[in-house]
């Protein structure tokens, strides 16, 4: 498949997406495709609508907390060439109006190393903010780079 092509390239650029990768091997992400479909998962790829090009990818899966469907981005890349020009910003607004829409979504959650200052300010801009009950959870377990960031939709 040729964006999976595309996924493994920007897996190996790990200096420019390290922190959307999360340091992870693409084989290991490959694996995850490999398993059987998990209705909760969601996978996106972006494209330029123009040349047909793609341009980043989503990775996010579905929860119920207290009977509220919430969304967990675990992956948000965008290439390099295409940083800063509103891909991942209108990706990102289109999919949480579809897990709103579709699926009842109340919150979104996503985790950022707190090493990836465009990163955090990406999702700060997005209109999320810093969940330091969840943070102090994440550091109770042994975790402390991460911020996570949540939205509540309306």
């Amino acid at each position: 498949m040729k964006d999976m092509a595309i996924l493994e390239k920007w897996y190996g650029m790990q200096d420019h997406l390290g922190f959307a990768t999360g340091f992870k091997k693409f084989s290991d992400v490959m694996q995850k495709f490999k398993e059987p479909v998990d209705p909760s998962m969601l996978n996106f790829m972006i494209y330029n609508i123009k040349t047909k090009i793609p341009v980043g990818f989503i990775n996010g899966y579905l929860r119920d907390v207290n009977r509220h469907s919430v969304l967990w981005i675990s992956i948000f890349i965008i290439d390099p060439d295409y940083q800063n020009m509103g891909y991942g910003t209108h990706a990102l607004y289109k999919l949480l109006d579809f897990v709103q829409s579709k699926y009842g979504t109340v919150a979104c959650i996503a985790a950022v190393s707190t090493e990836n200052k465009r990163g955090l300010s990406f999702w700060e801009k997005a209109g999320f903010s810093h969940d330091p009950e969840l943070e102090q959870s994440l550091h109770l377990l042994g975790t402390s780079e991460a911020a996570i960031m949540k939205k509540i939709l309306k």
